[in-house]
């Protein structure tokens, strides 16, 4: 749940700077109608792209004076802390637990040398 809280936020994050292009592109006749400083000049075809460029360079400002203070949320979220009531506590202790010794048997440890094996390396030449 929590890794897809985090993806959820860093996909915010990512698509923050295309909340404009999205934008125009669903207001695109209403943006054209109202907000192009071209009107009367057709043969430009601007089409409203004047308004997309200001708006681009307005989040852009916004985020150039501080990336991370400014696209902060308003709404503060308080921490969520769950309590538990623990009705058994176990204090039980290894002293005294019934467990049979399994130390019966003692390995044997030898170091050997395995020096009888060594094979000549071969000549280069």
């Amino acid at each position: 749940m929590k890794a897809y809280l985090i993806l959820f936020v860093a996909f915010i994050m990512l698509a923050k700077p295309l909340l404009p292009l999205v934008n125009y592109a669903m207001n695109y006749d209403y943006i054209v109608e109202q907000f192009c400083e071209n009107k009367d000049r057709p043969q430009m075809h601007c089409d409203g792209k004047c308004y997309l460029a200001k708006q681009l360079a307005k989040e852009s400002d916004q985020n150039d004076k501080n990336p991370l203070g400014q696209n902060t949320s308003k709404i503060e979220i308080g921490q969520i802390v769950f309590f538990q009531t623990l009705t058994h506590f176990d204090f039980g202790f290894a002293a005294y637990s019934a467990k049979p010794n399994k130390l019966d048997h003692v390995r044997v440890l030898v170091p050997v040398l395995f020096t009888s094996d060594i094979s000549q390396p071969p000549e280069l030449g």
